[in-house]
């Protein structure tokens, strides 16, 4: 790469809408792999708000041959003369990104301030540049000097290999470790990982909530959907199917239902029966042969806890609450505030899980958010952090969840705290569908959505690709072709739909057990699911290597045991090179 290709642009912006450019070399690694320092107090003194980093190898023109992606697997191609995309709008999942121009493809590292720049591909008169944004608190004041990798790979190199890249990069720096090495001593962990999730809705109050600021007086009615009872008739109802394997997951057992009082989780809801009906229905569902986990949060914290305290709320100024924090966002217990993650360690997880643990609950736990969103920052000065180590805090959480019970999930794909994450509810919360049809404005840019996260974590996190995914045998095959091809873990969801004004994520499609049809109904959907899945549960133990397009609508997806899945959502048939024949809407195998 000669040195005018290895120039690197930055763009500063400051708060009255002034812009300054400088252009520097980066330094290079032993074995040449550029490398761009800057700085914490070099940064703060420029006195920006927001800072570009965009090299010279990282522009192309409509009509270029090439692409780029997200961490959140959004993919493009130079093919627009205006437009703008940023990383999921906020910050980015994973701090890395890619890119392939004529000259090579490229593939970014941001290797220290990793919590949490952001990525941005903008088109301008069909000029594209692919940048990496540090603004706000990243810019104004960084919590360490900011590094980020530039890795060169030849012309035609596909973005799988940058992806096993960034996988090689978390695991050669100890970050993380593969399944397989994780589940030889934690047989909790070996079986959940190769079973479905089926999740229970138990109990809830209105969403969004009438009453923001809820007290034991005004709380709402909570509306019961399945007791502890008839958990037991649900467990049950899944051995009557023949379903060999699962890992249950109670949404709402705690007080208040779901999201109703945290971060008290105790006792148990009474309308469901209580302490004892919980110890009860754990008892029953392990006798039937499975696993069972609580659901948790230790980010939100609710007004209307028998503990709280103003203390432990994350603060964005000083040490006073700021009770429109979130806007006019309201859940079950009415406005959430955001724990400090240093209070949640000390306070509630270090406590509570312990706690959980001794109901019998044994498994994955599943700990809501702290892996779909961005860790606070907090400045109360009692307990400050920066992101970063609001970020470790929630780790150390998480690693409570895993000796206690087994394992540790979450809601989304952030890998701030890779290393304590066994699996995710969703990769993403994009549908592909609509990417592919350009239905989503903020998307524009982006042609379809590829699967970054599980190239980079199949064989270290387990994850559900999509929430359109969850009930997948419940919808159209377009679905079920997706958790194929990405590889994913089943999550089957009783009482996905809960919200009053109809927003339900998870599709139009649920699991009931209101009437002993409906369970048997749904009982029968799961074991269907399991079905189609059990061959290929040993996947989740193998690294994805390969994602390639075969064809129009012909996607295959290659493991590191040899195995290979093509898929079809086209509308003719698609032959293999062994002679079979993969029809429209299916799918075929290709074992080792």
């Amino acid at each position: 790469m000669n040195n005018e290709l290895r120039t690197i642009e930055l763009e500063w912006t400051f708060a009255d809408g002034r812009t300054e450019q400088e252009c520097v070399l980066p330094s290079a690694r032993p074995d040449g792999t550029p490398v761009l320092r800057l700085c914490a107090a070099s940064i703060a003194k420029k006195g920006a708000v927001c800072l570009s980093v965009t090299p010279a190898f990282a522009r192309a023109g409509k009509g270029d041959s090439g692409w780029w992606f997200s961490p959140y697997g959004h993919y493009g191609e130079w093919d627009r003369d205006e437009g703008r995309f940023f990383a999921d709008d906020d910050r980015m999942n994973m701090p890395m990104f890619g890119w392939a121009t004529p000259e090579g493809a490229f593939l970014a590292i941001v290797t220290s301030l990793r919590c949490y720049p952001k990525m941005l591909v903008e088109a301008r008169s069909g000029r594209y540049a692919v940048s990496c944004v540090l603004d706000g608190e990243l810019c104004s004041e960084p919590y360490e000097d900011f590094e980020i990798e530039y890795h060169v790979f030849p012309a035609g190199t596909g973005y799988a290999a940058l992806c096993r890249r960034y996988r090689e990069h978390q695991l050669s720096r100890g970050a993380v470790r593969p399944l397989r090495d994780r589940v030889a001593d934690n047989p909790a962990l070996k079986y959940a990982i190769c079973a479905p999730e089926i999740r229970i809705r138990q109990a809830w109050k209105p969403v969004p909530s009438p009453i923001p600021y809820q007290q034991p007086e005004n709380e709402p009615e909570i509306h019961v959907a399945a007791t502890f009872s008839r958990v037991k008739d649900i467990s049950r109802a899944l051995k009557d199917a023949g379903v060999a394997n699962a890992e249950l997951c109670l949404v709402g057992w705690n007080i208040g239902g779901h999201d109703g009082r945290w971060p008290q989780s105790f006792p148990a809801e009474p309308r469901l029966g209580g302490d004892a009906g919980l110890r009860d229905a754990i008892a029953a569902v392990h006798a039937d042969g499975y696993q069972i986990v609580p659901h948790g949060n230790f980010r939100d914290a609710y007004t209307i806890a028998d503990s709280w305290d103003g203390e432990w709320v994350a603060k964005e100024r000083g040490d006073e609450i700021e009770p429109d924090r979130g806007g006019n966002f309201t859940w079950g217990g009415g406005k959430p505030h955001i724990l400090c993650p240093k209070r949640a360690y000390e306070r509630f997880c270090s406590k509570d899980i312990p706690r959980m643990a001794a109901f019998g609950f044994r498994g994955i736990g599943y700990f809501d958010v702290v892996s779909i969103l961005h860790a606070p920052i907090c400045r109360d000065p009692r307990h400050p952090c920066n992101r970063a180590e609001s970020a470790r805090w929630w780790g150390l959480c998480a690693e409570i969840s895993k000796r206690e019970l087994g394992g540790f999930s979450s809601e989304g794909a952030v890998d701030h705290f890779a290393g304590s994450l066994d699996s995710v509810l969703y990769a993403s919360f994009d549908d592909p569908k609509k990417i592919e049809n350009g239905e989503i404005p903020a998307r524009s840019l982006a042609k379809r959505m590829i699967p970054v996260f599980q190239l980079v974590y199949n064989g270290i996190i387990a994850q559900n690709p999509y929430t359109e995914t969850v009930n997948f045998q419940l919808k159209e095959r377009y679905w079920t072709l997706k958790l194929l091809e990405c590889g994913g873990r089943p999550a089957f969801y009783f009482h996905s739909q809960f919200r009053a004004d109809g927003a339900h994520w998870m599709g139009a499609r649920d699991l009931r057990c209101g009437t002993d049809d409906e369970l048997r109904a749904a009982a029968a959907a799961i074991k269907a699911g399991c079905d189609l899945w059990q061959p290929f549960a040993r996947l989740q133990f193998e690294f994805m290597e390969n994602h390639e397009q075969l064809s129009d609508g012909v996607w295959r997806t290659t493991w590191s045991d040899g195995t290979a899945i093509t898929v079809n959502y086209s509308p003719t048939p698609f032959s293999l090179e062994d002679g079979r024949k993969v029809a429209p809407l299916d799918f075929a195998a290709t074992q080792p």
